[in-house]
């Protein structure tokens, strides 16, 4: 999926994506558990690198190293952006004023999100 995400993102906003992960393992002092009935632990699990950049055309560079660190350096046709959004046109069908009645709602001071833990799921 790694390799897709940052595709799917710019081909959907006709804009560059980058994906950005860095490599090793990071650990904490205090443990913490993740929600999936496993045991407490104190590290956050390993990182794969692999970072790139895609294009609004699905296009993309090749991924740094997954083992090494990295510096990825290239060259963007901002022009590209303006192009695929005449081509494809995805924003035509987009339906904005849905997203502006949830920001609405989800921005309002009395909102109460969903809480999902471990104490409530079901067994």
């Amino acid at each position: 999926m790694w390799g897709i995400e940052a595709r799917n993102a710019a081909i959907a906003n006709h804009y560059f994506a980058v994906g950005i992960n860095r490599i090793g393992t990071e650990t904490y002092p205090n443990e913490f558990t993740s929600g999936n009935n496993k045991k407490a632990h104190n590290d956050f699990g390993h990182f794969y690198g692999s970072s790139y950049v895609a294009a609004p055309d699905g296009s993309r560079t090749p991924p740094l190293s997954r083992t090494r660190d990295g510096l990825l350096i290239t060259e963007l046709d901002l022009n590209m952006c303006q192009q695929i959004k005449d081509v494809w046109g995805f924003t035509m069908t987009g339906r904005h004023s849905l997203y502006a009645d949830l920001l609405k709602k989800y921005a309002s001071l009395d909102f109460i999100p969903q809480q999902v833990s471990a104490n409530n799921a079901k067994k």
